[in-house]
Order: C-alpha cells, then structure tokens, then sequence
C-alpha cells in the first residue's frame, strides 16, 4: 500500500476556518503539514479516499473557540456542507448535506434511539485532538449516518515529564460579563505509563442581541443562558510494549440551568401574533432544564496480532436530559381545560463493544474487518405543573402538580453490525476502496399509555377508559455497500467518484409517543386534536443511497476542491403542526454542490472561502408534487470568506459567514401547500491570538458589525411551535483569555 500523504488543508475539504499548520522551507514557499486519517476505521491518506474527508485541527478548534462558541458553532465555520447553528443546545437544523450526521466521540457512537439532538452541545472544544467529518451517507460506523460522521478525537497524553496548562476566559455581552471559562489540565509520562487531566467549569449569564436586550429563553429546545457547565476528561495508558497498549478514557459533563427568566408567555393568552419576545423576570422553576454525560471506555490494541492491528474497545455511557416546561395547546391560545404545561426528562444507558482488525495482504490490498455490538436502554417521563398559577403569573410560576407519566414508550435497543472494508491499488493512479455492512437491529417496545389519552382523556371524556398500548419487538437487518475509485491525475490532482448506502433505525419512541388505538374514545370524538392511529404507525428503517463525484487540488500557493452530490431514500420524517411526529412512505431526494479554496500570499498572509450549495425535495402523493424541502432540512446557500495573517508570534483572523434568503420551503398540512421562508444574514468574526513573554492571550469579537437576526433554527422554531419559541442571536460579544503552559 502507498503511504503518500496530504496536507492539513486539503482534509479540510471546503473548510472556511481551517488553521493550517505550516512552516517555512529553505526556499521560503509555504509547506502544510502531512496528516493521516482514521475516519474510514483504518489508516489512510486522503488522496486514497474516494469521498469528501475533513480533518479539523485541534488548533483551528482552538483558533474558534476563543469567541466562547461551542462546538456546533465552530463546525458551521469549518465545515461548509454543515447546518447553521441554532445557539442553543439542540442540533435541530445542523444537518450534512440534508441528513442527519452520526456523532462519535473517540469511535464511539454518541447519538441514541431517542434522538434529543444535543450531541455536540455536550463536547467541549478544549478537550478536542481533531475532528474528522466524512460528508454523505456512511455505515462505517453503523446506522444513523445518513448525512455523514462526525468523529471527534479527544487529546492524547503528553510524551515526557508533567506538563500543566491553565488558561481563563471571559465573555462581554451586551456591554455585560456574560460568562467566564476556567481550565485545566496536567499530562505527561512515566516509563510505560502516560496520563491526562483535564478539568473545566464555564458559567454563562445572559445572551443579550444587536440592540442590548437580553435574549428570549427558548422553551422548546433549552437555552444555553443561565447555565454552568462542569466538564471532566481523563485518560490512563499503559504500553507492554512496542506494539500491544491498554487505555482508559473518562469523560463526565454536567451542564446546568438556574434562570429568573421566563419566555414571556403574554401572546399566547390574548391570542396576539408575537415573534421573539424579550424574557420576563422572576421565573420560579426548581427542576430546571439540564444535560448530563458520564462515560467510560476501555481499549486494547495490538499492533501484530497473528499479522493484524487488533483493536478492542469496549465502553458504557449514562446520558440524562431535561426539557423546560412547554404550554402544550389544543387551540391558539392558552385556556384551562386545553392546555398542558409539560416538562419532560429524557435518560438514556448504553454499553457496547466494537472489535476491528486491519491487515494489508499484499503491498497493494489492504482489508478491514469486525463487528460492533451495542445497547442502548432508553425512557423518558414527562410531568404536568399548575395550569392556572401559570396563567396568572404570566408564565413565571412553574409548579409541578405531582402528575407523571410515560412520555412515550420505553424502548431497548440493540443492534449487532458485521464489516469488511478494502482497500486495493490497481495502479498507481487508481485505488478502489469497497466495503459491506450487515446491521441487525431489534428494538423492545415496552406497553405504554398514549400521551393523549394521559392529557385530554380525563378533560374531554371522562367517562372511557384509558387504553394501555401493548409494546411490540420490532426486528431489522440490511446490507449495506459502499464503493469508490480515487484517480490520480497528477501530483497535485486527483478526481474521485464515490457511491455509499446509509441505514436508520427509527426513533421510535418519540413516533409512537402521540399515537393511539383506534378503540380510543378520542378517535371517534370531534377535536381539533388529530392524533395518529397506531395502526398507521411507520416504524420502517430509513435507507440512503448517495452519491458523489469530486475533485482535490493542491499547487505550490493554491489549495482547491469541489464536489457534487446527490442522495435519495424512499422515506421521510415530517415534523406536524401539532408536534407529531411521523414517519412516512415518501419520497425525498437532496443534491448540491461545495467548493473551496486557499491561496497563500506569502509566508504570512492567506486568504480563502467556500461555497455550499444544498437544495431537496420530497414527493407529496396528496397534491401530487415534488415540493422543496426546509431550511431546517437542508441549510440554505452558505459563502464563507477570510484572510489571515500568521507568524510565529501573532496570529489574525477576519472570517466572514452568510446564509441567504430562503423562500422555498414547502410542505402539505391539513390538505393544503404550506410555504416555510427564511431570511438570510452575516455575521463577520475578528479572532485574534499573541505570544506573551509568558503564555498566549486570545481576542476575539464575533459578530463585528453587530447584525440583528435571527437563526435558521429560531425562524423554524417561531413557524413550528409558536413567537415564544423564536429568540434573536447574539449581538457584537467581545472575548479575552489567557493560556499558560508551565
């Protein structure tokens, strides 16, 4: 097999933010560093990938984060085909390339049955080695990669003595201290022993939008004001020797809602259209929103295993989350007998274990072989609070009125996934890489009571009996495939071509969580409720064919690539008016193009952007069209600019992201064509980094020309739920740290 490898750059396929690392050779022409990726589960240099593979830096990682962001934040900067960021904790609207993309934390998959869309807003950019992203549908690594994967890779262990690093931040927003970072770490080794800790503590007040107000708590998806956030990651490793090493990594994350503010609820009671409402004071809430994870993970490798690299891995994770209270409305308003004010908590266990060997058969043919078992036990229960203090309070007493209940049903997860993966140079132009997954999945329903029946039963008839649904054990298994060919013009070019299948288990909980019999007293009763009847209940796998033709470039001063794609499965998830969730027999198709490029002026100046382009449509058997899907689906155009100055004792950064106007949106409710638009907007970002005599300090000010917007997400959000869900972005935000390594 060849071992060529390529530079950072050219990984960060499309990449607005990448930080590439380089340094100067005798005759003074800018050199990027060399990096093999490990995204496709064997080593590989990316010009033998046939697809579009991004390797994040964890200096670019760093170079962003010093604006406070969070890790979804940074990827909208990094990764072009990536979704806007909705600057709360859900990823609602960051999908890839129009799917969902399967998150990982060292290998490990991060993203359960009962998907809360809160992965990345639970990984903190300090602990982060790299990041790898393979655009387009994926089992690699097993189902839910029908957009991609997103592998983040945490820090590794210092070689040497003990190393310690501190660093303190802080964040004004809203000419307010808005929140403050605290980190620390000590790494390094001992004979055969070597160790990591890392420690950090961040606490957040208000976000506070382009004219100083603060911003509107969200109560559909959580807020990240108001919040602390502790974050743990430790690792141990030992080497037997040159080839055969056992590691164990821990990660605890804890993040915390304590408000006074409540979303004003105001519109919702008179009936007034309001979109994004300032807060009112005085929230009285004691179970208050928050996320936690606490993981561990075992791995052995052995780099000669009867002629293999063996790997081991084994791991177990606890993932607990809770939702603020939502007036849940049978009509437009907030009334007694009509609304609910729910709050549900979301808890999931996962264990697992995952095996890979890796073996080149000759110097040309190299194959990858193993399996990956996992668990995942899922449930979430839901409470109700006192409707009436609610109403006379204006939203801000919250008192739960000791009623709980099922808030869908449990459901165990298993799922068993068999792979081969190759390898083969035919010339030294050409490399073919193919591969095929078999996934079993088997999904155990518990019996449950409808949440319909739980809220509106005793309401709007009292006198029928509640109807338990009996649970069920659905069973899945595909094959998937995958084949590429990669094609080396030159030196510096190569074209490739590239058909992959994804897989999705549904989630089932949240479909079968609003169903009920068709023997339920509100089947036959005239509401404005509309229910699904279980017996119309989709519980099918989602699978995604995709496809894609690209090519990578690099000159002597001059980085660019460019890709087309398509991909296309025969279902849909479609989110209703009413909050239900159902997955339907429709088609949906999604195609568009990235491009990059970096050009480097000198050996201290580069400038460079990237375009994305994402466009799909689903078919409506009803009205009988082919409509354009959502923002919140399939992110509207995204051009990415900047220029950056770079030497060894300084660092400057201006970065530029615009999303434009998008009036396409379409879907059918209640029988008629529903149009969904979304305004466009720029943010431009100045970061900025300086050597001291001792230690680093980092600048930074985002959103420069203090833009007054909203996100995609809020937009969304405002059309699907109601104004109170819709909130402002952050305006103008100035940051200031300090790191020293000692």
């Amino acid at each position: 097999m060849k071992t060529n490898k390529t530079p950072l750059a050219i990984a960060i396929t499309m990449a607005l933010g990448s930080q590439s690392a380089f340094a100067e050779s005798n005759d003074s022409v800018t050199q990027l560093e060399e990096v093999v990726v490990t995204a496709s589960r064997s080593e590989a240099s990316i010009s033998d990938v046939s697809g579009t593979v991004q390797v994040i830096s964890g200096e670019a990682v760093a170079q962003q984060s010093v604006s406070g962001q969070k890790l979804a934040d940074i990827l909208e900067q990094l990764v072009p085909g990536f979704g806007p960021s909705t600057q709360t904790v859900t990823d609602r609207t960051q999908s890839v390339r129009g799917r969902k993309a399967l998150v990982l934390i060292d290998g490990i998959a991060q993203t359960e049955n009962r998907q809360i869309s809160r992965q990345l807003s639970m990984i903190r950019p300090e602990n982060i080695e790299r990041i790898e992203v393979i655009s387009g549908a994926s089992a690699i690594y097993g189902g839910g990669a029908t957009g991609g994967v997103i592998n983040v890779i945490t820090r590794k262990p210092a070689e040497g003595d003990i190393q310690f690093a501190s660093e303190a931040g802080i964040k004004v927003s809203g000419d307010e201290l808005s929140s403050y970072t605290l980190n620390q770490s000590i790494s390094g080794s001992e004979g055969n022993f070597d160790y990591l800790f890392s420690g950090t503590y961040e606490s957040r007040d208000g976000i506070f939008d382009a004219d100083g107000d603060r911003v509107n708590p969200d109560p559909s998806q959580v807020s990240r004001s108001d919040t602390d956030t502790k974050d743990v990651l430790v690792k141990l490793g030992y080497d037997f020797n040159a080839e055969q090493r056992l590691e164990a990594t821990l990660q605890y994350f804890d993040d915390q809602m304590d408000s006074e503010y409540a979303p004003d609820i105001s519109s919702l009671i008179s009936g007034d259209v309001a979109d994004a409402p300032p807060p009112v004071k005085g929230l009285q809430l004691e179970d208050q929103p928050y996320s936690k994870r606490n993981s561990i993970d075992l791995v052995y490798s052995d780099a000669d295993f009867f002629g293999n690299n063996f790997q081991l891995q084994t791991y177990y994770r606890e993932r607990d989350a809770r939702f603020f209270p939502y007036p849940n409305m049978l009509g437009s308003t907030i009334s007694p007998g009509t609304t609910f004010v729910n709050q549900s908590t979301s808890t999931s266990e996962v264990y697992g274990v995952k095996l890979l060997l890796d073996r080149e058969l000759t110097d040309t043919f190299r194959i990858s072989y193993g399996l990956d078992y996992d668990v995942d036990k899922g449930e979430q229960r839901g409470q109700l609070h006192d409707l009436q203090k609610y109403i006379d309070s204006g939203g801000t007493v919250i008192e739960p009125t000791g009623s709980s209940y099922e808030y869908g049903p449990d459901v165990d997860a298993t799922t068993l996934g068999l792979y081969l993966q190759s390898a083969w140079d035919i010339t030294e132009q050409l490399t073919m890489n193919a591969g095929v997954r078999h996934e079993r999945a088997e999904l155990d329903i518990a019996d449950y009571t409808p949440l319909a029946e739980t809220w509106f039963l005793p309401v709007l008839a009292p006198w029928a009996d509640v109807t338990v649904l009996e649970g069920d054990v659905r069973k899945y298994d595909d094959t998937l495939f995958n084949v590429g060919l990669v094609y080396r013009l030159n030196d510096s070019n190569e074209v490739f071509a590239n058909y992959s299948q994804g897989f999705e288990v549904p989630d089932a909980s949240r479909v079968l969580r609003d169903v009920i019999s068709p023997d339920s007293a509100l089947a036959i009763l005239p509401l404005p409720l509309n229910p699904t009847d279980i017996s119309q209940a989709n519980l099918d796998a989602i699978k995604t064919d995709s496809y894609e033709l690209g090519w990578r470039g690099r000159f002597d001063d001059l980085l660019a690539n460019a890709s087309v794609f398509y991909n296309e499965s025969d279902k849909t998830i479609d989110f209703n008016e009413d909050y239900n969730v159902d997955l339907l027999d429709q088609q949906k198709k999604v195609y568009g193009f990235e491009g990059s490029l970096e050009y480097f002026v000198n050996d201290y100046w580069s400038v460079g952007g990237s375009y994305a382009f994402t466009e799909g449509r689903s078919y409506y058997e009803e009205v009988g069209k082919w409509l354009d899907l959502q923002a919140a689906d399939v992110s509207p155009e995204k051009y990415v600019a900047y220029v950056t100055y770079d030497q060894e004792d300084m660092s400057i950064r201006l970065q530029s992201t615009t999303f434009a106007d998008y009036d396409k949106g379409k879907k059918v409710s209640g029988g008629n064509v529903v149009s969904y638009e979304v305004d466009g907007y720029t943010t431009v970002d100045l970061l900025a980094s300086f050597a001291m005599p001792v230690g680093t300090l980092k600048a930074g000010i985002t959103n420069l020309l203090n833009e007054d917007y909203e996100t995609v997400y809020s937009q969304w959000a405002g059309d699907t739920y109601n104004g109170i869900s819709a909130h402002n972005a952050e305006g103008r935000a100035y940051t200031l740290s300090y790191r020293v390594e000692y």
